[in-house]
């Protein structure tokens, strides 16, 4: 890596040196980006979606505490509002759906909206294949965003357990990702 490339949460601008948070964006914008059009198969959606993440990281410049590499925690947050846009969407579907019923039956519905509800099924499918404290490890810490501390402290286990169940999860979860990634 290159030294113009920030590194800790010391490289992160935290009062308002834009230079500095500039060359955090020209760094990774191109990268985060493509990795999320290839996600959400939407070139507008992903620039909103890094524009978003960019934009958050800005306001929160002050308070935040990151401990990891920059690289792992800007991809970490992408794929986080990924999430979170999938299971937006299958409640705007669902939303939708509904008002269907009493209006055009299904003229809002896009195939799109159809790939995003199928993903967001088998999603739902494979996480219930998990065993159940992983399942809720990783429910905790992708949809609720808590920390690996506080789902320890709920959990009542060491964090060290909690990093392991979450790695688990994961391992398992790679072969539903790629399928996923497969029909995107």
């Amino acid at each position: 890596m290159t030294t113009d490339q920030p590194e800790r949460r010391s490289d992160i601008p935290h009062t308002g040196e834009s230079p500095a948070f500039e060359i955090l964006f020209n760094t990774y914008w191109e990268s985060l980006y493509q990795y999320t059009a290839r996600v959400l198969s939407s070139e507008a959606d992903a620039q909103d979606l890094i524009q978003d993440l960019f934009t958050d990281l800005w306001e929160r410049r002050h308070t935040l505490h990151i401990t990891s590499h920059i690289r792992y925690y800007l991809f970490s947050a992408a794929r986080k509002m990924i999430l979170r846009k999938f299971r937006d969407d299958g409640l705007k579907k669902k939303h939708l759906e509904k008002f269907g019923q009493y209006g055009e039956q299904g003229s809002e519905l896009t195939t799109s909206m159809i790939i995003h509800k199928d993903i967001i099924a088998r999603l739902q499918d494979d996480l219930r294949a998990l065993p159940e404290k992983e399942r809720q490890v990783f429910t905790w810490s992708h949809f609720d965003e808590l920390s690996i501390r506080e789902i320890a402290s709920k959990t009542g286990t060491a964090e060290q357990t909690v990093r392991n169940q979450l790695n688990s999860a994961y391992r398992k979860a790679r072969a539903l990702m790629n399928k996923l990634l497969i029909l995107l």
